[in-house]
């Protein structure tokens, strides 16, 4: 699948020399020199610190890219950078809480399922009006990159996939509003939230709510990138649409217009809990369609392919425990 970007984006990358922030246009990247754009090493994170005054120089260096730039074919792109926070939003898209709700029905709730469904979004608008959105954090420790193997563990049988729309900071946000909320984006990424299931919610400690670190925070569960595309080049982010395919075959599609707490709302109560930093990341959740409601959980040999509008997408392949991860050569970024 051709890896390209219709505007233009930030990337790390490397080749057989180092590894390197750059401006991606197209199908081509061009390296930001250190002491250019920023005092010292250019790296997505040094960017993003001075994010008002870089993002200025970045359709000048996309033209040079378009023009001249190194090939993607013959470079590995890594995460476009480490944040110092993630975090993420669990049950926000309407399409995903409502097959919960109808899949998860009592046996004695005898309603047909448009009733349930009815019953379902009028209690999705009274949360989405009234109510907070779950959020939980995320360890940089879990990502990968955009074409990174994803390593299972033996640990677990019913291993799955959560496609997401990532939302990346570019200034010190700390109890902003909602509609200042946007001011504080500077772009937007890619995620794959792997998530082992059966390690989710242990008999053990679901009374505390469930394992979510175990679950969730495994080296390479979270492939991102594979580009920051800044929010400039996206006219409205809720046209965006977000796939995934397992080998393939559809397995998830859906447009972030029906986030129950859209993009601004999860900035806003993000802040309140605590600031964020220049390139932390928020993951907005996960369409409907997931390896629950297909009975199909990741193998080894299995292929994912994520994809946003406009964001390019990820390819990851899944494979066997005994393999051990290789240590990333992106901490740097």
């Amino acid at each position: 699948m051709k890896r390209s970007i219709p505007s233009y984006g930030l990337g790390t990358f490397s080749d057989d020399r180092h590894t390197f922030a750059g401006v991606v246009a197209g199908e081509r990247v061009l390296e930001i020199a250190d002491d250019t754009l920023v005092n010292g090493a250019a790296t997505v994170l040094a960017l993003l610190d001075e994010w008002d005054a870089t993002r200025r120089h970045l359709p000048r260096l996309a033209e040079t890219a378009r023009d001249s730039g190194t090939l993607l074919t013959d470079l590995r792109i890594h995460e476009p950078l480490r944040p110092r926070h993630i975090i993420q939003a669990g049950a926000n898209y309407r399409s995903h809480v409502m097959e919960i709700i109808v899949s998860g029905r009592e046996p004695d709730d005898m309603r047909s399922e448009d009733e349930l469904y009815a019953a379902a979004g009028k209690m999705l608008d009274d949360r989405a009006a009234t109510g907070s959105a779950f959020l939980f954090a995320g360890l940089d420790s879990a990502m990968c990159g955009a074409d990174d193997d994803i390593h299972l563990i033996g640990e677990s049988r019913q291993t799955d996939w959560e496609a997401e729309l990532a939302v990346v900071i570019g200034r010190r946000t700390d109890n902003v509003t909602r509609a200042d909320a946007l001011e504080h984006v500077a772009g937007f990424t890619i995620a794959n939230d792997i998530s082992a299931r059966d390690l989710q919610f242990p008999a053990e400690h679901r009374p505390l709510g469930g394992d979510w670190l175990r679950a969730k925070n495994r080296p390479t569960f979270l492939p991102v990138g594979p580009f920051l595309v800044p929010a400039d080049n996206i006219d409205d982010y809720r046209d965006l649409e977000i796939t995934l395919d397992l080998n393939g075959q559809r397995m998830q599609q859906d447009r972030a217009a029906n986030l129950i707490f859209d993009v601004e709302s999860l900035v806003a109560q993000a802040s309140q809990i605590a600031p964020l930093l220049p390139g932390d990341l928020i993951l907005t959740g996960s369409p409907a369609g997931n390896g629950g409601k297909w009975q199909r959980w990741l193998q080894p040999g299995d292929t994912l392919t994520t994809a946003i509008t406009g964001l390019s997408h990820l390819h990851n392949t899944c494979i066997a425990p005994t393999a051990q991860p290789a240590a990333s050569k992106g901490n740097n970024q």
